[in-house]
């Protein structure tokens, strides 16, 4: 077992009464005793962050299960009569007879999308195991099945629940998360930007746990490092500023990231990478904000499209759209990912990067038409692109997640979503529970996040009309500037990547359309066109690495 479960005294209690006493207090020794209590459904009565591999002798089979939303990425292969699982693909290629074949939706969904969509890796065979699952390996009849104890539509409606309800109980489940997750001895951190989630973290961390180590990377002139220390001055923390000047520190650390995340995600999500070193000493976990802007207002999903769709086709366009251009940089378009494929493997290709998404969205069909679209970020976005960036930090310090416990996702996705939109929720949860860090702008516009209509509109005007005359401070929007990075330290070592003769005889790509978006991108008259080329780049790092080299 790797992980940790919290609130377990109801359980143990129902496990004693079940006849089953656990050896002593551990986790895992709990969730042996729950086995033996309640059978192969014993992940579903467990409230946590975990993956669990237990062996049952007599009955001759393996079980593998997990959190309700898998935030311990596991992968596995079947080989014939063999099961194969470990927590990096490396672990599962350990096994000398699995071929090591590219899977060319993979591939496809990476050029585009900048990720991979559902459970595939790159390798033919290997997958994801998925969320709130548990998967039976039977021995002697060689059968693995995986079926899942969990799903969002087992989440029931509260239609007549107020608003002002909502945010009393929404700001008091979260204030319980923080509290939960900094109980014992150990030390935390917030990894603080300018936006809601890690500041709301570290309003709601409690007094005795303080003085709060907070600590931000970027350029000096960015909005969050700018944001970030005014946060750490309200919330009193020990905050550490960690400078990237240039381009030098991506090169310290490209190598290390593919090996963390295996490709998963091009190095331009290399988030924090280099502060993590002098970090391990100063906290012993995280309090990640990851993926709490989709829980709290999901704005990535905030458009009637998506939310109001006429019909499922309508909404597989539309988010098929925003996967391209608007969920990450701008990826490629669909003249650029036709081109991008030699004559010989085009007919192969060409569609792929449809299909395959059309495919992954059709399960989504059987939820509300206006929650598909965020149950389905939430899985993909979320899980395959954002969240190697938590893989990356636990190669130093463990990571906790306030804004996934089970009562506070069940509570909030029980509310009617436009409770939700633009924010509002949020900012209403802000504003009553860390008033003081709700007069703090955040980074998309610079706007206050507070909840009063009048305070927040004149804060507003003030903004527009100082940039409207030039007098607003204007602050890089991103932490790092990997456009001009590759323009100018990273030139060199790009080229050896992309226009290398091994990457030519790999004969995946037309090489005339890959100098052609570099060349683009060199000539610096286009922006955003990093989006394209960055996943180019890691994804032949990762053949070399995965492939070619046994």
């Amino acid at each position: 077992m790797t992980g940790e479960f919290y609130d377990t005294q109801p359980v143990r209690q129902q496990i004693e009464q079940a006849g089953v006493m656990p050896r002593n207090d551990s986790d895992a020794e709990l969730a042996l005793g729950a086995y033996k209590a309640f059978g192969p459904d014993f992940s579903s009565r467990l409230e946590g962050v975990f993956i669990i591999a237990l062996y049952d002798q007599e009955n001759r089979r393996l079980l593998l299960t997990n959190d309700r939303f898998g935030l311990y990425p596991t992968y596995y292969a079947q080989r014939g009569d063999t099961l194969i699982f470990a927590p990096e693909v490396k672990g599962v290629l350990a096994d000398s007879h699995l071929p090591r074949e590219l899977n060319p939706r993979a591939a496809a969904e990476y050029f585009r999308f900048q990720h991979l969509l559902g459970s595939k890796t790159f390798h033919e065979g290997v997958h994801l195991f998925p969320p709130a699952s548990t998967g039976v390996f039977d021995l002697d009849g060689g059968t693995w099945t995986v079926r899942r104890y969990w799903d969002w539509d087992q989440i029931q409606d509260q239609p007549d629940t107020s608003f002002a309800d909502a945010v009393a109980e929404t700001g008091r489940l979260l204030r319980q998360s923080v509290a939960r997750l900094t109980s014992d001895s150990l030390r935390p951190g917030v990894f603080l930007s300018g936006g809601l989630d890690s500041r709301t973290i570290a309003g709601l961390v409690p007094p005795e746990k303080k003085p709060l180590v907070t600590a931000t990377f970027g350029t000096r002139d960015c909005r969050d490092v700018y944001y970030a220390e005014l946060i750490s001055r309200v919330v009193g923390s020990s905050h550490h500023w960690f400078d990237l000047p240039d381009g030098r520190w991506v090169l310290d650390n490209v190598d290390l990231h593919l090996k963390l995340t295996e490709g998963f995600p091009s190095w331009i999500h290399m988030h924090g990478i280099s502060m993590l070193p002098d970090l391990r000493g100063m906290l012993d976990y995280n309090l990640s904000g990851w993926n709490g802007d989709t829980i709290m207002c999901h704005d990535a999903g905030n458009t009637p499209l998506l939310r109001q769709p006429v019909d499922y086709h309508a909404q597989f366009v539309e988010l098929y759209q925003r996967l391209t251009g608007m969920y990450t940089w701008p990826g490629m378009t669909e003249a650029e990912g036709r081109v991008l494929y030699p004559p010989a493997i085009r007919s192969q290709y060409v569609g792929l990067a449809f299909d395959s998404p059309e495919d992954e969205f059709r399960p989504y069909e059987k939820y509300p038409a206006n929650r598909r679209a965020e149950y389905f970020f939430h899985n993909n976005h979320g899980l395959r692109l954002t969240f190697p960036m938590v893989t990356t930090a636990r190669s130093h310090i463990e990571s906790r997640f306030p804004f996934f416990s089970y009562k506070l996702i069940d509570y909030i996705y029980s509310l009617p979503p436009e409770f939700r939109y633009n924010d509002r929720l949020y900012r209403h949860v802000i504003t009553r529970e860390i008033p003081q860090l709700s007069l703090i702008p955040f980074d998309r516009q610079e706007f206050l996040p507070n909840a009063n209509r009048w305070l927040h509109k004149a804060h507003a005007l003030s903004v527009k009309a100082m940039r409207r005359l030039k007098l607003f401070p204007e602050r890089d929007t991103l932490y790092a500037d990997y456009e001009n990075y590759l323009r100018q330290d990273l030139r060199q070592w790009a080229q050896d990547i992309l226009l290398d003769a091994r990457t030519e005889a790999r004969g995946l790509w037309d090489m005339t359309a890959v100098r052609s978006l570099f060349a683009r991108h060199m000539s610096g008259n286009e922006e955003w066109t990093i989006g394209k080329i960055a996943p180019l780049i890691t994804f032949e790092m990762m053949m070399r690495s995965y492939f070619d080299e046994e």
